[in-house]
């Protein structure tokens, strides 16, 4: 066997074991992306081809400049500290455009086997979370709450007590692409829709609900719109009757078990309008919030306002978060401030680190591959790019190493998607 030959070999390995892992524990999925990174290294012939095929790529280009840009910024930042470890989680930005270009005939060829692997992680994901909550629903913990002895319950089995390596809103997008995953190989005949993926379709669905994510909620919505039209063009109404009942009666049941729990998840118009007006019914000025929804629109306004003064180069990669933090002790937003929130929205956060050059360009990774995906009917990079945008809406993804590494490594691999040589687009849209 060549050296390129193990190269190569390693590469679909390594690649492989990321998609799986995915799911899991961030710091699981770290030493693999060394290894990648290593092997290759460890052929320079790659390299040099790699980087070429990258130039021809506009969407990878964007995703490597907004790296720099984030590079750019340590210039100006007053936390460097902070700055170094953003700079440090966002590596993956750099390292799968380059490592995937360098072996993009593997890629293309195995693009499909990778996304069965993440869909089965996520589904193993899933099975470990509700082994564990049913483990520790037979045998209750108590905890003390307000001094007096108290059993979670069937909590274990809801929003953060449920998710057991990840915060909710990540495990829900990664289990709202698997789903739409599901969906496209079913869609390109490289999976067929019988009993085991139907089940797998319910279990991560009913994970979703009971994670209880605002987004997730959404793109689940997504998800069963566009597979019930499916279903309805092939001619298997009745399931997709059968799907939306089972939905709708699952959504409905949480909402009265879990009563109050579940039911707060879900937004109040009241709040909402109250919280952007700015004052109540008593006409009292709204200045904190510890309602998830309010504190969102209240950071939202409080970012807008930082972004005002730091518009054109931002404050600096590392000082994001503490110029949000003098403003909420500002505006005297006691509850935002204890909880050291951040902007929860990406773009907000994005910008007011970089300015309006760092803005545009993340903006750019959306669109110009949004338009791509929508040309070439790539349909799962289309879904992508519309899940994620989602989540950066309201959250900050790209500040931890579960959502750079999400986003870094499909956005990479699914840009070969967009290609017209190879048979990855969807047919019978």
């Amino acid at each position: 066997m060549t050296l390129l030959k193990f190269n190569e070999r390693a590469h679909i390995f390594l690649t492989g074991a990321i998609a799986f892992l995915l799911s899991g524990y961030p710091p699981i999925i770290a030493p693999v992306i060394v290894l990648l990174l290593l092997n290759w290294l460890s052929a320079p012939k790659l390299i040099i081809q790699g980087i070429k095929n990258n130039l021809n790529n506009p969407s990878l280009l964007l995703m490597m400049l907004l790296y720099l840009l984030y590079l750019v910024g340590m210039l100006y930042t007053e936390n460097t500290k902070v700055g170094f470890e953003t700079i440090e989680t966002k590596l993956s930005f750099l390292i799968f455009p380059l490592v995937f270009s360098a072996h993009s005939q593997a890629l293309k060829s195995n693009i499909n086997k990778y996304l069965k692997l993440f869909i089965y992680g996520s589904v193993v994901n899933a099975m470990v979370c509700f082994i564990w909550a049913s483990y520790r629903f037979l045998k209750p913990v108590y905890v003390e709450l307000y001094g007096i002895p108290y059993d979670l319950g069937a909590s274990y089995f809801y929003y953060t007590d449920l998710s057991v390596f990840l915060h909710p809103s990540y495990i829900s997008m990664y289990c709202v692409f698997a789903l739409f995953s599901i969906l496209h190989l079913v869609n390109i005949a490289e999976l067929k829709l019988n009993l085991k993926w139907i089940a797998a379709i319910f279990l991560l669905t009913l994970f979703i609900l009971l994670l209880s994510s605002k987004a997730g909620w959404i793109g689940l919505l997504l998800f069963v719109l566009y597979f019930f039209r499916w279903l309805v063009i092939k001619k298997r109404t009745v399931l997709a009757l059968l799907m939306v009942s089972l939905l709708i009666g699952a959504f409905t049941f949480f909402n009265v078990y879990f009563k109050p729990r579940f039911s707060t998840r879900i937004p109040q118009l009241s709040t909402i309008t109250e919280t952007i007006k700015g004052s109540n019914e008593e006409n009292k000025k709204i200045t904190t919030s510890t309602d998830g929804t309010g504190s969102r629109i209240l950071v939202w306004k409080a970012a807008a306002e930082i972004i005002k003064d730091n518009f054109w180069i931002g404050a600096g990669t590392g000082d994001a978060k503490d110029k949000m933090l003098e403003k909420y002790l500002e505006k005297g937003m006691i509850s935002e401030y204890e909880n050291k929130l951040n902007s929860h929205n990406q773009f907000l956060n994005t910008f007011i680190a970089l300015g309006v050059a760092g803005f545009i360009v993340l903006l750019l990774c959306f669109i110009v591959p949004f338009y791509f995906s929508f040309k070439e009917k790539a349909f799962l990079f289309a879904a992508f790019i519309i899940i994620t945008g989602i989540n950066f809406s309201v959250e900050s993804m790209l500040e931890t190493q579960a959502g750079v590494i999400f986003y870094a490594f499909f956005y990479s691999l699914l840009c070969y998607s967009i290609s017209k040589n190879q048979q990855l687009t969807t047919n019978n849209q």
